[in-house]
This record gives C-alpha cells, structure tokens and sequence, in this order.
C-alpha cells in the first residue's frame, strides 16, 4: 500500500474521483470504437484460456479489461491504488477478484500467474521499471507480461499534451523505443500499435539488433507489447 513515504507506489493522477464515470466513456462512439480495435489486439497477443489459468490485471481500474479477460476463460485477479476504482470494479464485475494495492510492491507469491497484464496503467505508475519487475516476478516461467499504454508519438496523445489535457498531461507517456528498453530484457518483444480505422496488423517482433526506425512506424494511440518470460 502507498503511503507519503512511499511515493513509488502512488498514481501520477488520482482516478479516484472518476471512479463512477470512468465507464461511461466505453459507451460513448468514440470509446466504442477504440475499445473493439484494442481488444481486437490484446487478441493476436493471448490465447483463450486453457483449463484453469490465472491472469493478473495490475492498474485494474474498474474492471473493463479484467471482464475481457474473464470472458477469455482467465480466472481474473484484479489489483489497483485506487479504493474508489476497485469498490467500483467489484460492484460490475463479480467474476473476477479484486484488492487494492501497489503495482510497484505486488501482494503475490513468485510465479502465481500465467499472465500478467496492465493495460493503460504503467504511464500513470511513478516507478514504471519496478512496476514491470513485480509483474516479471509474479509471472511464471513460460508465461506471458502484456502491457498496452498511451503511445508517446501519436498525433492524438500529443496533441492531448500540447493542451495539457488530463490526465494525459500527468503521465508519464513512453514511445515504441521507450517500451522496448523497459521489457526486452524479459525476452523477446512482440509490439502493435492499435489505431481506429487500420486493418489488422501482424504485431512487430523486436529482437536485438531491431532498427528504432522501424518501431516509429509504429504511431496508434495505444501500443500493446507481449513477452514471452
């Protein structure tokens, strides 16, 4: 749990107050349809579950992308700073699991999950190298980190920043680069960049010796990564 003393496991923006209308931006048209493009993505990344397999969703929220991993067949623990979003999560989504505490510091065993996931979460984390290293920690050997996060160089996410809309103008916004050096020495990094009105795309596989020029191509709002631990 965070506590001033502890500012690593705090928000760079307090979600707490939106708690109650955070949903409702899933039914407006444009929430629609960037939310079908994304989880069309997250689904090159993961497989429907096979028997029992556990997923956790670190930054949780209120739930939106713990119930699309439910609906996959995950048995869904959900984990947020957040008292507000997760009271909130556990009033709409009863299928899943979840508890407030600190993506830097996880409240689970070594290699409990099959995945661990956190999708629009890390940009809002302070630490996000300790973040990835908890999540690293809790997933087992052959298991799966996914991450999806604002992309520093869309055209949309800069122009939220050139206006300082929040909360985007209090995260921490990390590009295709970016995303790289934080997870690829978990293994290797396959990346897609989801962009409203694009085809399906086969996501980018990063090895060492990947040009930076090609990951710039890589411009949609939201990148969404995989490695494979």
């Amino acid at each position: 749990m965070a506590d001033e003393l502890n500012p690593s496991g705090t928000s760079l923006f307090d979600f707490g107050p939106l708690a109650s209308l955070y949903e409702d931006w899933y039914a407006t048209p444009e929430g629609k349809a960037h939310d079908i493009v994304q989880q069309r993505d997250i689904s090159t990344m993961i497989q429907p579950a096979r028997g029992s397999q556990r997923l956790l969703d670190v930054g949780c929220g209120t739930g939106h992308w713990s119930r699309f991993f439910n609906a996959l067949g995950y048995e869904v623990q959900g984990i947020d700073i957040s008292e507000e979003m997760i009271r909130t999560a556990k009033e709409i989504s009863p299928g899943c699991r979840f508890d407030v505490g600190s993506a830097c510091d996880l409240p689970f065993p070594d290699a409990s999950f099959d995945i661990t996931a956190s999708i629009t979460a890390l940009e809002f984390i302070p630490d996000q190298a300790a973040a990835v290293r908890e999540m690293a920690r809790c997933t087992r050997s052959g298991g799966i980190m996914l991450i999806g996060t604002l992309n520093r160089i869309a055209p949309i996410n800069l122009g939220r920043l050139e206006e300082g809309e929040e909360p985007f103008a209090s995260a921490k916004l990390l590009g295709p680069d970016d995303l790289m050096e934080l997870i690829s020495l978990w293994g290797e990094v396959r990346m897609v960049a989801s962009t409203v009105g694009d085809p399906a795309q086969d996501p980018t596989v990063i090895t060492a010796d990947h040009q930076s020029e090609a990951l710039q191509h890589l411009t949609g709002p939201l990148l969404v990564a995989h490695v494979q631990l």
